[in-house]
């Protein structure tokens, strides 16, 4: 693979941002993108995220039960969390995505995500694009809307970052103390093989006027195929009196 993002491992999974129109950058593991940035019309995956805790958790931070969780104020089980999704690319550059985020058996949240693609500058180093997401939480009945700008850079043949950033709002729904809190992803990479991708992603999450939550997820993406992926990781949330050791995984099928 060229810096530029031309591809020379036979088109394997790793569907990097822009692999056809820029720099080729993985997905972070945790907080994915809907679809790589600069995809075309008619690709599309599935993938299941998860997340194993390695201790017990009980403790409320900003009134949310499960600060730690996929949705913060739904009740905390203490079990597996975990996500299925699909994605699809609608339009050249544009796309969309649907997710069930669960708790053991129980669908805790309904998400429903849109994403496109700006270009890239800096010859073909550099991408962005944005994303959109509408999240309708079961218990409570709340609706949170997020909006992200992305970008990316490739440094050299090995090394690449990406970010995500910007605020995600509780809009509507049974709860009177309506919360914003500021997201900020970044990801550093290191392209060890073709097929072997390292990387440390780091995700704060800061709710205006309340607490801080950091998460740092070490991980290895390995194509094992041509459309199946496996990315793992061991790493750590962060917040207030609470730090939570977790087992973290996705399982990936593009079609």
């Amino acid at each position: 693979m060229s810096v530029n993002g031309t591809i020379n491992n036979g088109g394997t999974i790793e569907r990097v941002s822009g692999e056809r129109r820029g720099p080729r950058i993985p997905e972070p593991m945790v907080f994915d993108l809907v679809r790589p940035l600069g995809g075309r019309r008619g690709e599309g995956e599935t993938n299941v995220l998860g997340r194993i805790p390695l201790r017990r958790k009980a403790r409320t931070v900003d009134d949310a039960p499960d600060p730690l969780g996929f949705v913060r104020r739904s009740p905390d089980t203490q079990g597996l969390e975990w996500a299925p999704e699909i994605e699809y690319d609608v339009w050249d550059g544009i796309g969309i995505e649907f997710e069930l985020p669960m708790e053991n058996a129980r669908v805790e949240a309904y998400k429903g995500a849109g994403q496109v693609y700006f270009g890239t500058g800096l010859k073909d180093r550099f991408i962005h694009g944005s994303q959109v997401i509408v999240q309708y939480d079961q218990q409570p009945k709340l609706w949170t809307t997020t909006f992200l700008y992305l970008a990316g850079f490739r440094f050299n043949e090995t090394w690449s970052v990406f970010g995500m950033f910007g605020p995600r709002t509780e809009l509507g729904g049974r709860v009177t103390d309506r919360r914003t809190e500021w997201l900020s992803n970044v990801t550093l990479f290191a392209d060890v093989t073709n097929r072997l991708v390292a990387g440390i992603e780091t995700n704060v999450g800061q709710v205006i006027d309340g607490h801080a939550s950091l998460l740092v997820m070490p991980q290895l993406h390995y194509e094992v195929s041509k459309r199946w992926m496996i990315q793992g990781g061991i790493g750590t949330r962060i917040t207030k009196d609470l730090t939570l050791p977790e087992i973290g995984f996705r399982l990936i099928r593009e079609f």
